[in-house]
């Protein structure tokens, strides 16, 4: 993909040090592709600006005033405000990077920051949130599918026990009904169900 076709990734930045804000702005500034379009100084503000802005990419300090980076991360991700959180942190907060990782977190990128890992960091990050997103996704998929097939099969039940039916005539009979209808067959199992009285 050419650098006019790709999308450009926006991105949040949160750390109490304007010293190391300022240093990740420049470094974006110079990437094309990536736009920094908001700042904080600490985790509460970067939760407000993730919620109003809502970046592609949070990057936070884990050590912050009023909320920590990991309790920032948390919400971040558990009310969708970003796609992906990236901590910035001090070699020495190996325990709080494992936090943060069990609280959501893609990766971390450690200070001092090294440019040439900057991006590469940031790019394996999104990657994993993407494949993230994706099984979500799917796996909600698969739970609609499963109580819909569920449905159906209690429909199926229901008209072999009331109408004697088999199985397979049972099935057709939804299936018919479906097409006749214009519904799906999860639809028309739901009604079946509430008719013959089956409803939990």
């Amino acid at each position: 993909m050419s650098t006019k076709e790709r999308r450009t990734t926006t991105l949040f930045l949160a750390d109490d040090d304007e010293c190391v804000r300022r240093t990740l702005e420049h470094f974006f500034a110079q990437c094309p592709g990536y736009q920094v379009v908001g700042a904080a100084s600490d985790g509460a503000a970067a939760v407000e600006g993730c919620k109003r802005l809502r970046p592609d990419v949070a990057l936070l300090d884990i050590q912050m005033p009023v909320l920590s980076g990991t309790g920032a991360a948390r919400l971040i991700l558990e009310e969708g405000y970003a796609k992906c959180v990236v901590m910035l942190t001090a070699f020495s907060d190996r325990e709080s990077v494992q936090e943060a990782l069990e609280a959501g977190a893609f990766g971390y990128l450690t200070k001092p920051f090294e440019p040439d890992k900057i991006l590469p960091t940031l790019e394996v990050c999104l990657y994993r949130s993407r494949e993230y997103h994706l099984l979500r996704k799917e796996q909600r998929n698969l739970d609609r599918r499963l109580g819909e097939r569920e449905t159906v099969d209690r429909a199926k039940l229901l008209l072999m026990e009331s109408r004697r039916m088999s199985e397979e005539e049972a099935y057709r009979y939804i299936r018919e009904l479906s097409r006749r209808k214009n519904l799906s067959m999860a639809k028309v199992a739901r009604y079946l169900v509430e008719q013959l009285g089956g409803a939990p």
